[in-house]
């Protein structure tokens, strides 16, 4: 079970990461946009880094972002 939760929280941040909005990023896989967020909070505290700088609109990928995302790519 704790696989499929890093699955699932990496094709949030995957989508995050492609559509730069939380509530398109919701839309798309048709949960809450608290959710969205709380999966991306999640995921940034098991990594201990921050992976999107959320001051700026629309949201941009930190260098640990990129790195993750073209990481995750591949899996």
């Amino acid at each position: 079970m704790r696989i499929s939760m890093h699955i699932e929280k990496l094709k949030y941040f995957i989508d995050l990461y492609e559509c730069r909005n939380y509530i398109e990023t919701a839309r798309k896989n048709f949960i809450s946009q608290a959710s969205i967020s709380q999966y991306i909070s999640s995921l940034e505290k098991e990594f201990n880094t921050k992976f999107f700088d959320r001051s700026v609109t629309p949201i941009q990928p930190t260098l640990a972002g990129k790195m993750l995302y073209n990481n995750a790519k591949w899996c």
